[in-house]
């Protein structure tokens, strides 16, 4: 029998996984990759008896090979927060999905495993930019503020290195961020001392959210803005934190990052606002993307679709 642990390369994804198995111990094949590697399940080649474990992954996405290593005699278990879409009635597959606007993977697994090692999950929170949520869960936990500002770092830079067209975009792969987590154990605060993993990340982070405070807005309507960003590896790494921040800062407005690709489309990062939180998964859905109601993406929007996805937005979010 084979394990499979398959998970997203982000906060939300790695610390869930690590969650997990600090939990329920597990030897497993990882399968995972960047943020935006949307068909992971495609890599699993499961046959019967194996189990094959989907963290933060869309099931709406892969859900044709989650079919297919099912049919195989293989056994699934899912946990995730993104738009399931049509779920599979079938006898070898547990879902464990929430869609609540302000709810991580990370938070899923952390109330499967009755709240064990809950400070990874409020990283995740910190990561998926449930900022509000994370800060007074981290009090709860009579943190003091130094550490409640290292645990929301962690999140922010882990989640940052996550976004780039390939994994050689990024400065440290999604296993290496995996194995750092798990030489921590259960004590998160150790991941600042894995070597320059940390500082590197949060240099970085810093620089290049600087770079993007300067830009100026392709577009700016009532309750929402626009960013259009040339094709450099530092726009496209840092599209998610900087949307992320543009909504953290003011709570009422929705945001999109439009990032050239080297084919002439459009990656596309979209938030909703803080205080109305829905409708970001369903407006990427309508141009071959997904997410969920918080936040969503694009992977290639043509150009020529770029007016009518700002038309879109406007709407969505007016």
């Amino acid at each position: 029998m084979t394990n499979y642990d398959v998970f997203n390369g982000d906060t939300d994804g790695i610390f869930a996984w690590h969650q997990l198995r600090l939990a329920h111990p597990r030897d497993a094949i990882i399968v995972t990759g960047v943020k935006r590697d949307v068909n992971l399940v495609a890599r699993v080649n499961a046959v019967e008896g194996d189990l094959v474990t989907i963290m933060d992954i869309s099931h709406a996405k892969n859900r044709k090979d989650v079919q297919r290593i099912l049919d195989s005699g293989a056994i699934v278990e899912y946990f995730d927060h993104h738009d399931p879409k049509e779920l599979i009635d079938h006898a070898n597959i547990t879902y464990h999905i929430n869609t609540e606007p302000n709810i991580s993977t990370g938070l899923i697994v952390n109330s499967h495993i009755d709240g064990e090692n809950r400070l990874w999950s409020i990283a995740t929170a910190f990561g998926d930019n449930h900022i509000d949520l994370a800060m007074d869960m981290a009090k709860l936990e009579n943190l003091s503020d130094e550490q409640i500002q290292i645990l929301k770092h962690i999140g922010l830079v882990v989640n940052y290195n996550s976004y780039g067209q390939t994994v050689d975009d990024l400065f440290y792969s999604p296993e290496e961020i995996a194995e750092a987590a798990k030489k921590c154990g259960t004590d998160i605060f150790l991941f600042t001392e894995q070597g320059d993993i940390f500082s590197t990340l949060l240099d970085n982070y810093n620089a290049d959210m600087g770079s993007a405070m300067c830009q100026e807005p392709y577009s700016i309507s009532s309750n929402g803005v626009i960013y259009k960003l040339p094709n450099e590896v530092w726009t496209h790494r840092i599209m998610g934190s900087f949307s992320n921040h543009l909504v953290s800062t003011n709570k009422d407005l929705a945001c999109a990052i439009a990032v050239l690709n080297s084919d002439g489309t459009y990656r596309i990062s979209v938030r909703s606002s803080i205080n109305n939180p829905h409708g970001a998964g369903d407006l990427c859905s309508k141009f071959d993307g997904g997410g969920r109601e918080k936040a969503g993406g694009i992977n290639n929007l043509p150009n020529s679709e770029l007016a009518s996805f700002k038309e879109q937005f406007e709407r969505s979010f007016s």
